[in-house]
């Protein structure tokens, strides 16, 4: 049997090459000849042009002689002198046009030019090399840019890749949309017309398209190039962007990462608004480059009206900074530097300035942070931190409304260096501080603590007590007012029991603490004099018995509480001037009275209530009300006179809030005289929310301290809709009767632009700091930043 086959083989291979014009070879292991030779069916085999450059596999082959014509199904086709290959589902070849045409499930790889085509169907022209087809096609390049074309035209000999209403997705995930164009294989170099590019938006907020269009389109891997285009980063509308960047050519530079623009206009909503011979901005595949920010025109309350023109440099991949003068209309100028450095295992931020002034001295600032993250084996966590802050004028930075990250106080500055070491049981906190407050002499204004350490320790439970024992050791030597010098070391040890719930229902815990306080100072008001020793200790229980009554609409909580202080020491600490609040939120805590060196002496008991209603049907806590007094056996004089804590009767503690409705809260927290009539402290909190419209009151009177501090703040809100908003708020200080501020402002906002008016008036006097007003327009360009106009009262 085996003999026969070879024997039927030869003779079928000289019978195909007698009756094929000798084009190809035939190896197959099943053959068949019908239709008195017309017809050769064979399978499962490869056909091989005699000239060796193809080579057809497949499983099924049925050559007609007529026609010249052969039909292979489930195969691949490998032309050997241009390394390309075509897989298919089924195939034809016309040898009298030479020409192939392959249907389903289409592969063509071009592994010269790394180069995969997906298709449904292709017409393959092997005399002229031409690759085509009028399906929709996937074609991905070596560098994984993928285009989904409509149809196109492949010249394999050229090199050249013409389609139509393609989408390309590069490899920075760039969306091109192309009506026609031409790409040059070998150099990845296209050349199309009616453009779009959508880009990545990974640097822009979430609801951002940033996208490019243009009548034309040069596109190589070093850059793209496109004339009469628009960019914008606005999210896409039916009509026009809010803004958008018109300009007669487009070039963005891959290499650089940067749009450049050629006689551009930016339209704000379609009309022109700022014209540029010359505009370039980062891409938004990157989050920063160098260049210059938006320039704003804008005024001090002291000075002219002045032209900012920032300038934002990248020095490398880890350091930048941004510079910001300012020049005003006369002789005179102010140049402020941010300086940034981010490393590994540490970070550095500088901002500086200087003013000048002619016939005046010149002013400055200097701020700087340091920030070191360091690696000790027997901590977790490890630091030192360095902060320098210092100006050459005491009021230069609020005159002149100096900005910075670093700048968060007008009036006191703070320079410090900590080390700082943490573990799971072991807290240790170095520091070395100098305070200078700007509003005060020269010989008060400096306050130093050097140094400071802090230890935290937490003690293993070895006792029978269920809970927890922490050791706390706080150190520091402070000078401050020139002459007052204070030398301290406070150890605390303390004791926080785990709550436990008894028969009756009862929450029920207890705290402890041991205080050591050494002390060694002159002309101090805090501490006696000289060397001195104190030691106490103060024992707190607490209970609460919670009671709940449910039905089915409302859930009420009524919480009896109390707690008693226990203190032998009789000798405590003169508090008697202390200004520290207590109120229903911390009357309970061990530490009430919030200090660091004084235990509370004494017996105390705290009691009160707290009610509250949640109503289930609209998920709300719609009332609830606390109330807490203390009482003593003896009064004690050394403790703070404006709560009347160290009274037999306290004062009232108490706070009630009232939401009937998510429109309406409120909240009102007094503290009342044990005389019931007076009232040391109270603050009123009120919120209507009505649709788009939210306004707010606050009001304060505290009338015990020596500020006598009051006031009346309004604010209100009106989101006329989606886009635009009216926003106000005023202060009023009650004490003197005198508004300190009123603030206007109309604002349009959507994903990429804002617009706002703004008045703003300040009614206050530092020395050279006068009260302001103004009226300005702002406008801010996403991502751009942000400009404004000078102001429009002067």
């Amino acid at each position: 049997m085996r003999n026969n086959f070879f024997i039927f083989l030869i003779f079928f291979v000289f019978l195909i090459k007698t009756s094929v014009a000798n084009e190809f070879k035939f190896e197959t292991s099943e053959i068949k000849v019908l239709e008195n030779g017309n017809l050769i069916s064979a399978k499962n085999g490869k056909a091989i042009s005699t000239d060796k450059d193809l080579e057809i596999s497949a499983k099924d082959f049925k050559y007609f002689k007529d026609k010249k014509l052969l039909k292979t199904l489930d195969g691949e086709v490998v032309i050997k002198s241009k390394n390309l290959r075509i897989k298919f589902d089924s195939m034809e070849f016309d040898e009298i046009s030479s020409i192939y045409t392959a249907e389903n499930n289409i592969t063509i790889d071009d592994f010269n030019r790394e180069l995969t085509i997906k298709t449904k169907k292709i017409i393959y022209d092997n005399n002229n090399k031409i690759l085509k087809s009028s399906t929709n096609s996937i074609i991905q390049d070596k560098i994984n840019n993928i285009l989904d074309t409509e149809s196109f035209v492949y010249d394999i000999k050229g090199s050249i890749l013409k389609i139509q209403n393609a989408n390309l997705k590069d490899i920075d995930d760039n969306d091109f949309n192309i009506e026609s164009a031409f790409i040059d294989i070998s150099t990845n170099t296209l050349v199309g017309k009616d453009v779009e590019i959508n880009f990545n938006n990974k640097s822009f907020n979430k609801d951002n398209e940033p996208r490019l269009k243009g009548k034309s389109i040069i596109y190589d891997k070093e850059k793209t190039k496109i004339t009469k285009g628009i960019f914008t980063t606005c999210k896409k509308r039916d009509n026009c962007p809010p803004w958008q960047l018109s300009s007669e050519e487009i070039k963005h530079d891959k290499k650089s990462k940067t749009i450049n623009y050629k006689n551009a206009w930016l339209k704000v909503y379609d009309i022109p608004v700022l014209y540029f011979p010359k505009f370039f901005h980062p891409d938004p595949t990157i989050d920063r480059k160098s260049g210059f920010l938006i320039p704003t025109i804008k005024n001090s309350p002291n000075s002219d009206n002045y032209l900012s023109v920032p300038y934002f440099q990248v020095v490398s991949m880890n350091k930048d900074l941004t510079f910001i003068p300012r020049l005003y209309t006369d002789n005179k100028f102010l140049l402020q530097t941010e300086y940034r450095q981010v490393n590994s295992k540490s970070n550095h931020i500088s901002d500086f300035s200087f003013f000048n002034e002619e016939n005046e001295n010149t002013k400055s600032h200097l701020f700087y942070e340091y920030n070191k993250n360091l690696s000790y084996l027997k901590f977790d966590e490890s630091e030192l931190n360095l902060k320098i802050q210092r100006v050459s004028n005491d009021t230069y930075l609020k005159a002149n409304k100096v900005k910075s990250k670093l700048i968060n106080n007008y009036d006191v500055l703070e320079s410090n260096i900590d080390f700082n070491l943490y573990s799971d049981d072991l807290q240790i906190e170095t520091e070395m501080i100098v305070y200078e407050s700007l509003n005060k002499d020269n010989n008060d204004r400096y306050e130093f603590i050097l140094p400071k350490i802090n230890i935290v320790k937490n003690i293993e439970n070895k006792t029978n007590l269920d809970g927890n024992f922490k050791l706390n050791s706080n150190n520091y030597i402070k000078n401050y007012q020139t002459n007052v010098l204070e030398k301290i070391n406070i150890n605390d040890l303390t004791f926080n029991s785990v709550p436990k719930i008894s028969k009756n229902g009862f929450y029920n815990n207890y705290d402890f603490i041991i205080k050591n306080v050494n002390s060694d100072t002159q002309n101090s008001d805090s501490f006696k004099e000289s060397e001195n020793f104190y030691l106490s200790s103060l024992v707190q229980f607490n209970s609460s018995l919670p009671l709940k009554k449910e039905n089915e609409f409302f859930e009420k909580i009524l919480t009896p509480k109390l707690s008693l202080k226990i203190s032998p020491n009789n000798n405590g600490k003169d508090l008697k001037d202390d200004e520290n609040r207590i109120d229903i939120s911390n009357v309970y805590n061990l530490n009430r009275l919030s200090t660091n060196d004084s235990i509370e002496s004494g017996v105390s008991l705290t009691y009160g209530n707290s009610f509250s209603i949640f109503n289930k049907e609209k998920s709300l806590e719609t009332f609830s009300f606390n109330i807490a007094n203390n009482l003593r056996l003896d009064k004690n004089d050394d403790l703070p006179r404006k709560n009347q804590i160290g009274e037999k009767t306290s004062n009232f503690f108490s706070e009630i809030s009232y939401s009937p409705s998510k429109h309406l809260t409120t909240k009102y927290n007094a503290t009342t005289k044990n005389n019931f009539q007076d009232i040391n402290y109270e603050n009123f909190i009120a919120e209507i929310s009505v649709n788009n419209f939210v306004t707010t009151f606050d009001y304060l009177n505290e009338n015990n301290t020596s500020d006598k501090n009051s006031y009346l703040l309004s604010k209100f809100n009106l989101d006329l809709n989606e886009s635009n908003n009216i926003s106000f708020s005023t202060r009023e200080n009650k004490t003197t009767d005198l508004v300190e501020y009123y603030n206007f402002m109309y604002q349009y906002k959507n994903d990429c632009l804002a617009a706002s008016i703004e008045y703003n008036k300040e009614y206050y006097n530092d020395r050279d700091v006068k009260p302001e007003e103004n009226i300005f327009l702002k406008l801010t360009i996403i991502p751009f930043g942000e400009t404004s106009s000078p102001d429009l009262k002067q």
